[in-house]
């Protein structure tokens, strides 16, 4: 009989035994692996997603708001801006690139933007990598959308599905809450884009023009089809004109570019610069005091943006990010310690496991000896059962490590915009699992020098 199968008849004699002690192995591996792979993602979404952008403009308030609020579709806007400040962006020779930024509601949970269709064309949801369409074309008229990949998948929709936004950025529930839905605002889905691997795949993208006219009233749109035009300007009450959104060439005689210009408040603009250093000077003459020089004054007045200086602030996405790294991290390092503690225990289980059963084995060792066996044998022999035991225990937890994170993978998505791959395994898995067999090995030695020292003649007589 080879070495494999009295290992594994040894395993069986002992089952249940066998079977706990595996168990806890794979519940240790699963924990530890899971942790690995959430904190691979979270770092890999919370440092590249925010590469496309060095500065974000936004109302005075939290600056981890509004870069959550942005880069990440969480929280809500610290405020609203004048789309002026948009505007003079683009005008600015040391900006590369200017995007809009107009939170619109939700349509079934998932939250809506409204930005321009040069952030769907030219802005990179990641490093080097830019949205790619993978049916449809973008906006180019109010009241058209594009959805992300994992927004399409969650609410099951596709190209030309119609829908009417509800207020808030989020989906209400409970008996008592009536949902506003603004069903004289009707959008209709153009294009769906290909997955980024970033939080911009749970929401919906429409122009500026679209979420305004639904927070705002539009008295040229109203004019122009016979409405009236007597509602309150509020952010958050949101006025509404009647149109049918047919979206045809006589509903929308004018370009997308004509009605954006009507868009009068932004909730934030998102910079890109040609170089860094402009990004943190800028950055500076927004948020620190205006100085009482004379000179350093009237040098910071020639800067475009000086006139809307009490009323904005300077986003640094890359020092956010770093922060929140950090709170993360701790996070994570804690379920980490208690992954590899859950471990020790098993491995003491693995030792506890084969010790026991060694007064019930001096007999059959005796026979193995007697028949041919040598002490080296033997030790090899016991080895191998603690190595086989860790090995079954990690592959069933690496299995149960990618169900659990399968699991949480999509309400991650939705509380934290951190887009989870969880079937992705990489090296760095195979190391930990590595060292559990290892150090599984090592808690055998134990019992197996037990085994090794065994004598033959003692344990063969009656």
């Amino acid at each position: 009989m080879n070495p494999i199968s009295i290992v594994f008849k040894n395993m069986k004699l002992r089952l249940l035994s066998t079977v706990l002690t595996i168990g806890s192995v794979a519940l240790a591996a699963a924990l530890v692996v899971s942790v690995q792979t959430l904190e691979r993602e979270t770092e890999r979404n919370y440092t590249q997603t925010s590469v496309g952008y060095d500065l974000i403009l936004a109302a005075p308030g939290s600056r981890m708001q509004t870069t959550l609020n942005t880069i990440y579709h969480l929280e809500t806007s610290t405020g609203v801006i004048s789309n002026d400040v948009y505007k003079a962006a683009l005008r600015d020779g040391r900006i590369e690139a200017a995007y809009p930024f107009f939170v619109g509601d939700n349509y079934r949970g998932v939250r809506i933007i409204g930005t321009s269709a040069g952030f769907i064309d030219n802005s990179e949801p990641r490093a080097g990598q830019r949205f790619e369409m993978a049916e449809g074309r973008t906006f180019n008229a109010p009241f058209e959308a594009v959805m992300g990949s994992a927004a399409a998948q969650r609410l099951g929709v596709g190209i030309g599905h119609r829908f009417h936004m509800t207020h808030g950025v989020s989906e209400v529930s409970g008996e008592d809450v009536e949902p506003h839905v603004h069903d004289d605002y009707e959008l209709v889905i153009t294009g769906i884009l290909s997955p980024s691997r970033t939080a911009h795949d749970n929401v919906i993208f429409t122009s500026t023009y679209s979420t305004y006219a639904v927070h705002y009233h539009d008295h040229d749109h109203e004019d122009e089809h016979g409405h009236d035009n007597g509602h309150e300007h509020d952010h958050h009450d949101h006025d509404r004109d009647e149109h049918d959104a047919s979206h045809s060439d006589e509903r929308w005689p004018h370009s997308l570019a004509e009605y954006e210009e009507r868009v009068e408040k932004l909730d934030a603009v998102l910079l890109k610069f040609n170089n860094q250093a402009a990004a943190i000077q800028l950055a500076g003459m927004l948020n620190l005091p205006t100085p009482e020089n004379p000179l350093l004054l009237r040098n910071l007045q020639r800067d475009p943006f000086f006139p809307y200086k009490d009323e904005l602030m300077a986003v640094i996405p890359a020092e956010q990010i770093q922060q929140l790294m950090s709170i993360i991290g701790n996070a994570e390092q804690v379920l980490r310690y208690i992954g590899w503690i859950v471990f020790l225990v098993a491995l003491f289980g693995i030792l506890a496991a084969i010790y026991n059963t060694m007064e019930e084995r001096r007999r059959d060792i005796a026979i193995m000896r007697s028949l041919g066996a040598s002490r080296s044998t033997i030790l090899r022999l016991i080895l191998l059962e603690a190595a086989f035991i860790t090995l079954i225990g990690c592959l069933i937890g690496l299995i149960l490590a990618m169900a659990t994170v399968a699991v949480v993978s999509p309400y991650i998505a939705e509380t934290a915009g951190i887009v989870v791959s969880p079937y992705a395994i990489e090296s760095g898995q195979f190391v930990t699992l590595g060292t559990f067999v290892v150090l599984g090995i090592a808690a055998g030695i134990i019992p197996a020098l037990k085994a090794y020292r065994t004598d033959v003649v003692s344990n063969l007589a009656p």
